[in-house]
């Protein structure tokens, strides 16, 4: 009930404000999380005559931000649609794979509206990650893997534009706290070495041909860590994703580690994840965009896989990740990285290798490409 009232209170607002959009101004049609977006949004709101409109199928909470003019509830309908696209004159997407987006795109085209896709996420399985041929004017690719990945897909090169990756730019920018502090805050002693883990989504039910892990998967994962954090003395932290079916309780009741005190298993909404990459010795991970994360701030990356489960990333393929298959090899490649000074920097070196390759340039810019590359092809049309 009460996001119905949100939606209706902000629809209202942007059906009274768009009367008086001017026509020099730039309204610009955003359809995706805030989370992707928000740093190209602050971009594009540097300049007075740009107007950010939000919009999905579902409430968004956009009448609290300040960054953003207006946000739209949509009816997923042709009709709504193109009332909507009358005060627009440019689209910006995550995909065109997700019905509503795809809709949307195919009838800004029609309406003779510039569209962008901003890639949203690693390059895995062609079908369930962008359309080809391509249905957007233009999309903003992260670097050169994904634009050879998707050329020998069969998409369009004139279509793709590299500008690096919006979404990491706030881990190149932002400047880390005092360990001491971090440390402090989540009560981890100063003498240890520490073990960081970050969790898939834990699912009841997984499946046939996706990579996520079962229950059962999970269990092992967390059962051969905490074996080999207590050998070594170390202290581990997990990290849960924001989006687990199992409560909090019933994830403590699966990782079953009543018999050692040095850990910790966070919360997604407690954590900071940018502190804890950053107090950590070795990040560990099955396949999570975190092991990028990790190796933006120059810590070293191990990847799990005791089942044998296929790994649609398998970053240990570009060198970049030491990739682990039995809680012995997972032993001794902790020891390995924190131990040899040499098996360290090898793989830092490749790690920034991929990171060259898959992001262009890491400079914390890759959002003022995106927003500047917006206004071009607005001004172009």
């Amino acid at each position: 009930m009460i996001k119905k009232i949100v939606g209706n209170i902000q629809n209202f607002m942007y059906n009274i404000g768009s009367k008086y959009f001017g026509k020099e101004k730039n309204k610009i049609l955003m359809i995706g999380s805030y989370q992707k977006f928000g740093s190209i949004i602050k971009e594009l709101k540097k300049n007075k005559n740009n107007i950010v409109i939000r919009g999905s199928t579902t409430v968004g909470r956009s009448l609290f931000r300040k960054d953003v003019d207006y946000f739209i509830t949509f009816e997923n309908s042709e009709d709504h649609i193109k009332k909507i696209l009358r005060n627009i004159n440019f689209v910006v997407t995550t995909n065109d794979i997700i019905p509503f987006e795809k809709n949307v795109i195919k009838i800004a085209h029609d309406m003779k509206i510039n569209s962008l896709i901003v890639q949203h996420g690693y390059p895995t399985n062609l079908s369930i990650f962008q359309s080809i041929p391509i249905t957007s004017t233009k999309i903003a690719l992260w670097g050169e893997l994904t634009k050879n990945f998707l050329i020998k897909g069969g998409a369009e090169k004139e279509k793709m534009v590299i500008t690096g990756s919006p979404q990491f730019d706030d881990y190149v920018l932002r400047k880390p706290d005092k360990k001491e502090n971090t440390l402090d805050k989540y009560n981890i002693p100063y003498s240890k070495n520490i073990i960081l883990f970050t969790a898939q989504p834990l699912r009841y039910e997984v499946g046939i041909g996706h990579d996520r892990l079962t229950l059962d998967e999970h269990k092992e994962i967390f059962h051969n860590l905490f074996e080999v954090a207590k050998e070594l003395n170390y202290f581990l932290i997990i990290k849960l994703h924001p989006s687990n079916e199992p409560g909090y309780s019933d994830i403590l009741d699966l990782i079953s580690a009543r018999n050692y005190n040095n850990y910790l298993v966070i919360k997604h909404e407690l954590a900071d994840l940018f502190d804890l990459i950053n107090i950590c010795d070795i990040s560990i991970t099955y396949n999570s965009t975190t092991a990028i994360e990790s190796m933006i701030l120059k810590k070293p990356v191990i990847t799990v896989n005791f089942s044998g489960r296929n790994d649609s990333i398998n970053y240990a393929q570009y060198d970049c990740a030491i990739n682990v298959t039995t809680k012995d090899t997972l032993k001794k490649s902790i020891l390995d990285l924190i131990n040899d000074k040499l098996i360290r920097d090898k793989l830092m070196i490749k790690a920034n290798r991929f990171l060259k390759y898959s992001f262009y340039n890491l400079d914390g810019l890759s959002s003022q490409r995106v927003a500047n590359l917006i206004i071009s092809m607005i001004n172009k049309n």
